[in-house]
């Protein structure tokens, strides 16, 4: 996670670069990896994990706030920015060039003649922009060299990137302006650029560790010595498990039951299946889902009334 910010802050620095979509690729893989992580610590340390530090350190152990970590983590995915909210956001800003070039094509409220001047420039942008998607240094052997073994990660990233803009472009086609409404093809699109930039700014990280020229000392990989090579080994653990992800989630993008989950949602939504809550306890406290902006004394005698 800290390679990950740490590559957007350089690259916000730089001030050359509009940094938009690293920053909240960052906001919400980080976001995400978090609550991940925390919610392993609490399985690896199994009930002690459960238990409060308080808890642990009153029967003599070392008080290790687990389960406060996985709280606290836990808002991070709903506060400044959602990550529902945050995928919308950079699908939108990566797919907004496609909008400023065609989006009068698909628009209906478009009139002829101007759809006409729309695909005269769509065709001139197209023409040459899609020849960058065929090939590029992911394709060459000794591109990026200079990370070492890293190479080749970076090198699919590469291949990966202009995949994923393949895929995106083929979208916009296939559903034109319905493409906003295809959230969960939206939602990995997202979630792949988001594990490539994640797999670059580690490389980029591990890299500068291990030559001795980022934050930390370069070393031998002692304690205390620095990361030295093994920064590299970590990183190649890293994108090698990466990658994986990024596959799956390609796969995802053409293979998956989104269709169906939208007419399952609808029919939720119409109540066609209130009868699989019959019998359900509900453990909430009795009241209105949203209180009155400025509730009374009353409504708030009524929630004492019942706790007691």
């Amino acid at each position: 996670m800290e390679a990950v910010h740490d590559l957007s802050a350089r690259l916000a620095d730089d001030e050359r670069n509009d940094i938009r979509i690293e920053a909240a690729l960052a906001k919400l893989w980080s976001s995400e990896l978090a609550c991940r992580v925390a919610d392993e610590l609490v399985q690896v340390r199994g009930g002690r994990g459960y238990e409060t530090a308080e808890s642990l350190a009153a029967r003599g152990e070392r008080g290790v706030p687990a389960e406060q970590l996985l709280r606290d983590l836990r808002i991070n995915r709903i506060f400044e920015g959602s990550s529902e909210i945050m995928h919308l956001l950079i699908a939108r800003e990566a797919v907004d060039a496609h909008l400023s070039v065609a989006g009068d094509i698909i628009d209906p409220d478009t009139s002829t003649a101007d759809k006409a001047r729309a695909a005269a420039r769509a065709g001139g942008f197209y023409a040459r922009w899609l020849p960058t998607l065929v090939t590029g240094p992911g394709r060459r052997p000794g591109s990026y060299a200079e990370f070492g073994p890293l190479a080749q990660h970076l090198r699919y990233v590469e291949r990966a990137s202009r995949k994923l803009a393949r895929s995106i472009f083929y979208a916009a086609g296939r559903w034109q302006g319905r493409l906003e409404q295809k959230q969960g093809f939206l939602g990995r699109m997202v979630d792949i650029g988001a594990e490539l930039y994640a797999m670059s700014a580690v490389c980029v990280r591990a890299h500068a560790d291990a030559s001795g020229k980022g934050p930390l000392q370069d070393g031998s990989g002692g304690p205390g010595d620095g990361p030295g090579k093994s920064a590299l080994l970590l990183a190649d653990a890293f994108c090698k498990q990466s990658r994986v992800r990024v596959e799956e989630l390609f796969d995802g993008l053409w293979r998956n039951t989104d269709a169906m989950d939208v007419r399952l949602a609808r029919a939720v939504l119409d109540g066609a299946f209130t009868w699989v809550e019959e019998g359900v306890l509900d453990p909430s406290i009795p009241g209105p889902w949203i209180a009155p902006s400025e509730p009374g004394p009353s409504s708030m005698d009524d929630v004492h009334r019942h706790i007691t």
